[in-house]
């Protein structure tokens, strides 16, 4: 069985690192303040909060993971915020009556072809107002009454969908009124979490110890691949770690991929990791998912294709008239919008006047094409 997983989430032997980020977020929810951690996609952030979740819960705190990446409406983000919280529950009867005492809510119960319960909800009203959202948002705190409660939202980002309703006012001034449950806001989308935070004007500034997760230690990481190919049989140098490191920009999702290729490539019959064979299979993994990568780049419009191919090359002071005049991009208004649609994307990112390609076999396959 290949060793190296790049497909759910990372736990027991295949999560490492991470002491020193985990200690901090656990010390600091646990003693009752909110957090918020960014970075971008395929660092590893889902895996290290499941990892505190499980030191939380050690310590006798309950934990409620609530994913919005696919939010799309105030009602979808209102079932999977409440769906999420009577998963959680163990005196499920107790919750579905704290339900039916909301006003605008009714729980219900169905069940599956193989009789298993399950539990979704009808709202009243023809759209969730603003009350409902109150109702809904003290919810945690009346869960959390006999014992402590960190509400973890994924992608939080995506509740600025509904900024125009006052959604992240309403959930601010809940939060302020709550003593027995706190929060870990977490975002890839890392322009967008940076703002909702940071700026002055946002209903969220300065509510949560800010915590930015960045590559893992070169060292921990080559002892990680070093361990795990020699379970197999497989000897690896030091060189060639810092290789496959290197090939995919230190980005541990993509760690996990191209070693796994490599894996796969060599077993059974060979036993070294060879700076051939690790540069074969990037490419083989970049041919694998060409059509993906053809399909997202001919979605573009030909200013956001011309900024992806200059941004390839160089990332850096983008709105300069140098770099316009250089890459042929018209004007530094027109591609602060090409820049805000690839950025919400997950094309590219952002780290302070330096724009990069999130995925290294995108890039690559951008630097061929």
């Amino acid at each position: 069985m290949n060793p190296f997983n790049y497909v759910s989430i990372a736990q027991g032997d295949n999560f490492y690192d991470r002491k020193e980020e985990t200690k901090h977020i656990v010390s600091t929810l646990s003693g009752g303040n909110n957090v918020v951690m960014f970075a971008p996609r395929r660092y590893g952030k889902t895996s290290l909060v499941f990892k505190v979740m499980q030191e939380l819960e050690k310590q006798g705190i309950d934990c409620v993971y609530i994913d919005l990446m696919t939010i799309y409406s105030l009602e979808s983000f209102a079932e999977i915020y409440l769906n999420a919280l009577y998963k959680k529950q163990t005196a499920t009867d107790k919750f579905i009556q704290i339900l039916s005492s909301l006003k605008n809510i009714r729980p219900k119960i169905t069940f599956d072809e193989t009789g298993k319960p399950q539990f979704g909800i009808d709202f009243v009203e023809p759209k969730v107002s603003a009350s409902t959202l109150f109702d809904i948002f003290d919810l945690p705190e009346r869960m959390a009454q006999q014992k402590r409660l960190v509400v973890v939202m994924d992608e939080f980002q995506e509740i600025g969908k509904f900024h125009a309703y006052g959604i992240e006012a309403m959930l601010r001034s809940k939060i302020q009124q709550q003593h027995h449950a706190n929060y870990l806001f977490l975002g890839s989308k890392t322009h967008i979490i940076q703002e909702m935070f940071m700026a002055k004007n946002r209903p969220f500034y300065n509510s949560a110890i800010t915590i930015q997760i960045s590559t893992l230690p070169t060292q921990e990481t080559c002892d990680f691949l070093t361990e795990k190919y020699k379970q197999s049989g497989i000897t690896i140098s030091h060189e060639m770690c810092m290789r496959i490191i290197e090939k995919v920009d230190n980005v541990p999702y993509y760690i996990q991929l191209l070693a796994a290729e490599i894996w796969q490539h060599l077993m059974p019959d060979r036993h070294e990791v060879t700076s051939d064979v690790i540069d074969e299979c990037f490419m083989r993994v970049v041919n694998l998912k060409s059509d993906y990568y053809f399909e997202r780049f001919d979605r573009l419009s030909h200013l956001q294709k011309r900024l992806l191919k200059a941004i390839v090359e160089n990332g850096v002071n983008i709105y300069s008239a140098q770099y316009i005049n250089k890459y042929r991009l018209v004007s530094a208004s027109s591609i602060q919008k090409a820049a805000a649609t690839l950025l919400d994307e997950g094309l590219i990112d952002k780290t302070e006047n330096t724009y990069s390609v999130t995925d290294p076999f995108f890039k690559t396959y951008l630097q061929q094409h």
